[in-house]
């Protein structure tokens, strides 16, 4: 039992006192700020803001159009249509600049769009991976002894000393 000159003593806390203790608990789940919101939020335009500025410095390449027609090599490789879609995107946006685009252009009939390919690959083989490595290495293989045209041919050979 508690003593009658205790009651009188102490100070009668209010329930927002109480429920003020209860947030300033550790166990207390933490609400989050409006600054913490708006921050998250700002985060977001300005990642937004980046990808359509970096579309806007890609030129061509940064449109839909241009990842159609990437997706078209990729979709048509090894079908009839191949041909024509990479002669379309390489007439419309040049040589790709991404390696999986480059290694599908490597069974292209035309030897100069080939040999382009290689010798962009050449300059992104050490950022690759040790499979990409060897996959192209087996490719650049491929065409060392089965190239028709004798200038590709011995770019590969080459191109197979030095990697």
């Amino acid at each position: 039992m508690a003593r009658e000159g205790d009651e009188g003593e102490r100070e009668k806390i209010s329930w927002r006192e109480i429920d003020r203790r209860k947030d300033r608990s550790p166990y207390a789940p933490k609400e989050t700020p409006r600054e913490q919101v708006r921050s998250r939020r700002s985060e977001w335009v300005m990642k937004k803001y980046r990808k359509e500025a970096d579309k806007l410095f890609m030129g061509k390449k940064g449109t839909k159009k241009h990842q159609k027609a990437r997706n078209d090599i990729d979709r048509y490789h090894g079908t009839e249509q191949f041909e024509t879609a990479v002669k379309a995107y390489l007439d419309q946006y040049g040589l790709p600049d991404d390696w999986n685009t480059l290694s599908l252009l490597l069974d292209y009939s035309n030897s100069e769009s080939v040999l382009q390919a290689l010798a962009a690959m050449k300059d992104l083989y050490e950022t690759r991976s040790l499979v990409e490595k060897r996959g192209f290495k087996a490719k650049v293989d491929i065409l060392a002894m089965t190239a028709s045209d004798s200038d590709l041919r011995d770019f590969a050979e080459e191109m197979l000393k030095t990697l």
